[in-house]
């Protein structure tokens, strides 16, 4: 059974009709691309703010990650 996970950031969650068309789309990709059945797909849409991702660096902060930090 094929799973979809899709990390979406942003400071808001996508709109609900965002997230059907999506899906509808996933589906018919899915259906198209790998011959998967209606109804086997799995689909998992995270959302995330901006500052639980990368993007709380701001430009140019990319660098190696400090010494000593517990992560």
């Amino acid at each position: 059974m094929p799973l979809l996970e899709v990390i979406y950031t942003s400071d808001e969650p996508p709109p609900l009709e965002r997230k059907r068309a999506f899906a509808r789309e996933a589906v018919a990709i899915f259906h198209e691309v790998l011959g998967t059945p209606p109804g086997r797909l799995r689909l998992v849409i995270h959302h995330l703010k901006p500052d639980d991702s990368l993007e709380l660096l701001e430009d140019g902060d990319m660098g190696e990650a400090s010494q000593g930090t517990d992560w």
